[in-house]
């Protein structure tokens, strides 16, 4: 049996940021979907404030508003594989 020993990195498809982690990790999730691509301030879960049926269907998807600009991100977590 062979240790997996040192590191192992891969490169977000999304934001292109490179993540790097110990060995044996072989997948992670980049935390970009979490911060807005406007003004890169962390965004919160969203919640519609009314019923599904009273909002267009794109605004169903939305997963994380912006509190500073209020931009709506429909992004969700990247799995990025480790090699």
């Amino acid at each position: 049996m062979v240790a997996k020993i040192g590191f192992v990195e891969g490169k977000c498809g999304v934001c292109g940021k490179t993540l790097r982690r110990r060995r044996p990790a072989g997948l992670v999730v980049c935390d970009c979907y979490e911060f807005c691509p406007v003004c890169r301030t962390k965004m919160t879960p969203y919640s519609p404030d009314l019923s599904p049926r009273q909002y267009s269907a794109s605004d169903i998807d939305v997963l994380y508003q912006c509190s500073n600009c209020g931009y709506k991100s429909k992004q969700k977590p990247v799995e990025i594989k480790l090699t």
